[in-house]
């Protein structure tokens, strides 16, 4: 079997489906915590949990804005406080917390990177400008083109 980067993005695809539902064991499931032994406080525990996943469905979906995979991972995050309150668990703010600084350190690098590509090729541009510029912005329609006039 030759490795080709099709047949390592399906691995890294399945590699990130399955940390993402084992996160959602984890997170929703009967577990306590304190019964993992681990030596790191619990928040440091989110936020390592959603560094990686946010960095592997980041590197999974190659098509989408590294903005929109940490915009829904945080959404996941605030999910998984609440579904955490559902099934009986503590819905904490300092896990909410973070996790956020779990998908802010996955996605400042990314972040910093696009912002260095800025400078370098629009130095002087508005934010508003490069939005305007941007291709993946959906555009407003257009009026069609008046009908030639063929009645001569």
């Amino acid at each position: 079997m030759r490795l080709t980067p099709h047949k390592l993005m399906m691995l890294l695809r399945a590699g990130t489906v399955a940390a993402g539902v084992s996160a959602v064991v984890a997170l929703t499931g009967p577990f306590r915590y304190g019964d993992l032994n681990l030596p790191f406080p619990d928040t440091v525990a989110h936020a390592l949990l959603f560094y990686g996943l946010t960095l592997t469905a980041a590197g999974a979906l190659p098509r989408s804005r590294a903005s929109d995979v940490a915009l829904a991972f945080l959404g996941l995050a605030v999910a998984s406080e609440v579904a955490q309150a559902m099934v009986g668990r503590e819905m904490s703010l300092r896990d909410l917390f973070g996790d956020a600084v779990g998908v802010t350190a996955a996605y400042l690098p990314v972040a910093m990177g696009r912002l260095r590509e800025l400078v370098r090729t629009h130095p002087h541009a508005s934010f508003a400008e490069l939005r305007r510029m941007d291709r993946r912005q959906p555009r407003t329609a257009r009026s069609p083109a008046p009908a030639p006039d063929t009645a001569s």
